[in-house]
This record gives structure tokens, sequence and C-alpha cells, in this order.
């Protein structure tokens, strides 16, 4: 049944997605860390569609983004990326902010790049296959339209978190899964945007889960950052929260430490499982990204040595004082109605 079920998710991702046409490249990256049966149904689907398949296979590096440059065979992969109308990455430890991204990005007017990081086949059938599409999309414009509109916002969860910020009207907030041509795009169940930097002060505790590190996962114990300026100052915590910092700071980047972006969950299908994939997706979390800051996001930072998430769980969010979450519901007048419709 599941394998009925991920051959009809396939079919969502190429058709009503990524809108692939007949004679069109897909290239679809993975790495010994993805899941097989997701690479062979996406390339199968890819075939059936009348489109042109490639796929590229290589061993699971031990770090993301440039850092996981030294590890990759740059060239080839750069080569085929800066060539391809779409690309659907599956790769484990990802590519994304990697040399090879960066030169397919720059050089490939054309390209359609969607990330699915790591995706087994239970998460494409829970997050893709049984998820309208139609009212998630209609849903995740809503929330955007409504985190465009306010200027000064608040972060709070029941672990501890407490952010204030500003965002800048002239950034994007994204949303994700929504392919209207050729670009960066994120799985479905997420919005997201770079608020302006340096006004974001405050305490993020990541309660959900928190990757890379390879050490880290599901947390066992929250992790505190305390946050400046933008920037995290302090790290507190047990055991994970030294690990953490460590492979912050090891990188000699400040970068590292810097505020990238911030996003919604907003997928009913995802569950906290340890992908960081699927737990920054889980209804009413907040997720946040440290280090390499995507093009796409307007922001400041740019480029980083690479790129971590953490999940924070059950937010409630303000934008100029009215709700948007309340302790992991959404509650703004605007989306309450919607909010109901697609978790039905």
């Amino acid at each position: 049944m599941l394998l009925l079920e991920l051959a009809g998710a396939a079919r969502k991702v190429l058709v009503e997605m990524l809108k692939v046409e007949p004679g069109e490249t897909v290239v679809i990256t993975a790495d010994t860390g993805s899941d097989w049966r997701v690479v062979e149904t996406l390339a199968s689907e890819a075939y059936a569609l009348g489109a042109k398949p490639l796929v590229l296979w290589h061993s699971v590096p031990p770090a993301v983004g440039k850092a996981a440059d030294p590890y990759l065979p740059l060239e080839p992969l750069a080569a085929a990326l800066s060539k391809a109308d779409v690309w659907i990455e599956l790769n484990r430890s990802w590519l994304l902010y990697s040399t090879p991204y960066e030169i397919a990005m720059e050089e490939n007017e054309r390209l359609r790049y969607l990330c699915l990081v790591g995706i087994d086949a239970d998460a494409m059938v829970d997050m893709i296959g049984r998820v309208d599409i139609e009212a998630m999309l209609e849903f995740q414009d809503k929330l955007a339209e409504v985190t465009r509109r306010a200027r000064k916002m608040r972060v709070r969860t029941p672990a501890g978190t407490d952010v204030r910020f500003e965002n800048d009207p002239e950034r994007p907030v994204l949303v994700e899964g929504n392919v209207t041509g050729p670009g960066e795009y994120m799985l479905i169940g997420q919005v997201d945007w770079a608020p302006i930097e340096e006004s974001i002060e405050g305490t993020i505790v990541f309660d959900g889960s928190v990757w890379p590190p390879e050490e880290l996962g599901i947390l066992a114990e929250p992790i505190e950052l305390v946050v400046e300026g933008g920037r995290v100052v302090e790290v507190r915590g047990g055991r994970e929260a030294k690990v953490f910092e460590r492979w912050l700071r090891d990188f000699g980047d400040p970068k590292m430490l810097c505020i990238a972006h911030i996003s919604y969950g907003c997928n009913p299908g995802a569950r906290l499982c340890g992908n960081i994939l699927v737990d920054e997706r889980i209804w009413g979390a907040v997720e946040w990204g440290l280090g390499s800051q995507s093009p796409t996001f307007k922001g400041k930072l740019g480029m980083a040595a690479s790129h971590t998430d953490g999940v924070c769980l059950d937010a409630t969010v303000e934008g100029d004082g009215v709700k948007i979450l309340e302790n992991g519901e959404y509650v703004h007048p605007e989306l309450a109605g919607l909010a109901r419709r697609l978790r039905a």
C-alpha cells in the first residue's frame, strides 16, 4: 500500500508542484543516506510523464553546505545541475548552500530547484500524498499575507522562547512548495522569511529537534540561545547544548552564530521524528535557521561555512500585537477557518 501511495505523492511533486513538462531534464540528487524508494519512484514517475530523469548518487558527506565541498564530486555535480530544467534534492546531508548549489543557482536561469532533503517514503506520503495541496497553498498564502503586514513581532513558547524582532516590508515572506517559475523552493508546509537581522533580541529555546550536527536530532533536553542584535551570544543547557555550541564555533565563522531566518510549521502530516525537514514543518511550531542565508530571503548575511535549523514547539506568535499563533494553533481571524479546513 505504501508504494502505491508513494507513487501518488511523487506524481503530486512532479505535476502539482514542479509542473514538469515532457522533454524536460529532471536531475535527482541523492546520497547513501537517502531513501532509495523515493529516488526510484520519482525517477519512474518523471519518465512516465515524458521527462528525462537523471539520478546522481554519491556517498553521504559528514557535513552540509559549503562544509561538504571537500567530500563532493564538485565539478560533475555543478555541470549537471547547471544544465537541468528541474533539480530535486533528496540528499540526507544537503547540497543546499554548497558550491554546486551556488553555481547552479547563479548560472542556470531556468532551473526549478525543490529541496526535499532526507525525505523518506513515509514522510512523502504523509506530508504530500495525503495533503490537499490546493488547501495547503491557500492557507500558506494567507499566512504569508498576514505576516507581511506585520512590522513588529514577538515569538514565545512554553519552553521559554521569548524573542522580539522587526520585519522589513521590502523583503519577501516565502510560501514553500508553490513553484511559480525558475528559482529555489522547499517542501510544502512552511512559510519563512528573514527579519531585520540586528533587530532580533531575546531567548530562543529549541525543544523539538536540531540538525546538524550529526550527534543531534530529537532533543533530550532544551537548548537555549541568548540572542542580541541577531547574533547568538550565549548557549545554555546540558550535554546537547555543549555539542551544538562546539559545532557552531568550530567552523571559525562568525556568521554561524547569526540568525538567518524564521519559519512557521504548518503541514498537518508532519510529526516529530528527528528528520529536520519534517520536524520544522510540524503544525504550530517555529523554526530558526543559523548560518548561511539563501539569497531568496533578500537579507544581509549571505553564505556561511554551513547551516543548521532548530525547532521550537507549540509557539505563540504576535504581529503588531495581534495573535497569529497561540500555543501551536493558528488563531488569527483570517487563518482559523482555513486551518480547520486544512486539518480536516
